[in-house]
């Protein structure tokens, strides 16, 4: 008797978790920011930077058909500005982005979909500035994102597909003691293609 309930149980484990990895995913996905537009204001004034940011990274989540919820690392690459004054001033600065989100996702076709949805979470910037006096200097900073995307995912099978659109963010950072409590925020506008493997 105790063998029956024990396979009972084990076929029933086994089932409930094979329905569950049905909808599960797991996917990379590339970015390229039109502009990563910094904002800084401090004791000594108000300082703007934009310069174009590719990204990378990858995500993971489950999908409920028409809609569907996910959790990403994303890493923006090293961008460098100069500010072309007296000092020579360059700014480099790069984020590490943990985030999670949830689109709507409606078929349009047989193999199309429309994903419509929004992302919120952490980042953190790190910042590096150099001018001809003092050198170069680290500081790095916590902020709150909160952004939307619109694009189309493409099915190429029933466990491959493509995803490319357009997605547009905003991230509110922790004041820079380093840099006169320099209040920073940043502003990002740009396309997003991914590849998705579905369980």
């Amino acid at each position: 008797m105790k063998n029956v309930v024990l396979k009972v149980t084990l076929g029933l484990s086994l089932a409930s978790a094979a329905a569950l990895a049905q909808g599960a995913f797991v996917g990379v996905e590339g970015d390229y920011s039109f502009g990563s537009n910094m904002k800084a204001k401090s004791d000594s004034g108000t300082t703007k930077v934009k310069k174009t940011q590719p990204g990378i990274g990858l995500k993971a989540g489950y999908n409920f058909d028409s809609f569907r919820v996910y959790g990403a690392y994303i890493y923006d690459f090293q961008a460098k500005k100069s500010l072309g004054d007296e000092d020579g001033t360059v700014i480099k600065w790069s984020t590490h982005k943990f985030l999670i989100g949830a689109d709507y996702t409606p078929e349009l076709t047989k193999d199309i979909k429309l994903v419509l949805g929004g992302y919120t979470g952490y980042s953190k910037l790190k910042m590096y500035v150099f001018d001809i006096h003092d050198g170069s200097e680290k500081a790095s900073a916590n902020g709150w994102m909160l952004g939307a995307r619109i694009g189309t995912e493409y099915s190429i099978n029933e466990n491959n597909a493509v995803e490319f659109g357009v997605k547009a963010d905003r991230t509110k950072y922790s004041s820079i003691t380093k840099y006169d409590n320099a209040k920073t925020k940043e502003t990002n506008v740009g396309l997003y293609m991914g590849y998705t493997y579905k369980f």
